[in-house]
């Protein structure tokens, strides 16, 4: 059986694309490679707002707490100031029977240098990571550094504090009685603000050894506490009290950027 072979006709017609087929198979790959490129962008975009906003939410819980306790701080700076002019006022006064019990009660809370716990992961994190260019409102984002800074220079002055708190301490334990220094121990400078009028004459009523043969130590507690007192009222007004206001602000920056409450 013969098999026939049909040789090619060169003169048979045949299809041959346009320029326009080009065209169209060039744009619709265009399409394609564009669409998945906004599809991605898209994508990237709302990951990013998306970590933003969570960093806003974590962000917005720290600066509430961070006023808190700018403002518990601060408060307690005054009455350690107002504790300090009650030594000085007694100073000027022999210390001996109520005076020196007075005197004694109110030099155990001289010693006051515990720091202000910042509320810091957030922001670290967001540095650490290089996560601060997801916050795109260029203000909030400077606000927040300034606050960061604000820290800063606050931890560098607690931190001189409890250096001079620190120096003190060796002349509070030579002129507080032992037993006295004991009673007083389970209070904090902050609870003489609630403390009651009776619970005080408690204190004040005791029977301590004249302190008039300690004078020399007074005197140097004396200076001491001057120099503590200058610059919490410094650092009260010039630094906390800035900050708590830049925390407020941006708490309200958060909200309104974020939609948060």
């Amino acid at each position: 059986m013969e098999v026939h072979h049909h040789a090619h006709d060169p003169a048979a017609p045949h299809h041959k694309k346009n320029w326009k087929s080009y065209f169209w198979e060039f744009l619709m790959l265009f399409l394609a490679v564009f669409c998945g490129f906004l599809a991605e962008y898209q994508l990237e975009h709302k990951i990013e707002q998306d970590r933003a906003e969570e960093f806003a939410v974590s962000m917005l819980q720290d600066l509430k707490t961070d006023t808190a306790t700018i403002a518990l701080y601060i408060k307690t700076g005054k009455i350690y100031n107002s504790s300090a002019d009650s030594l000085f006022k007694l100073s000027k006064s022999p210390l001996e029977g109520y005076n020196a019990a007075r005197f004694s009660f109110y030099t155990r809370f001289m010693y006051w240098t515990g720091p202000l716990n910042w509320s810091r992961a957030t922001f670290e994190q967001i540095k650490s990571s290089g996560s601060l260019r997801y916050f795109k409102n260029h203000q909030l984002l400077q606000k927040l550094i300034q606050y960061n800074a604000m820290i800063n220079a606050n931890e560098g002055e607690f931190a001189n504090r409890m250096v001079r708190g620190n120096m003190m301490l060796n002349q509070i334990n030579q002129i507080i009685d032992p037993a006295f220094h004991h009673d007083l121990s389970g209070y904090r400078l902050n609870h003489l603000d609630t403390m009651s009028t009776e619970t005080m004459e408690v204190y004040f009523s005791r029977n301590l050894e004249s302190l008039e043969t300690k004078r020399t130590t007074i005197q140097e507690l004396m200076n001491m506490c001057i120099v503590q007192q200058r610059n919490i009222e410094f650092n009260n007004s010039e630094r906390l009290l800035p900050a708590y206001k830049l925390a407020k602000e941006l708490i309200e920056d958060f909200k309104k950027e974020y939609h948060l409450e």
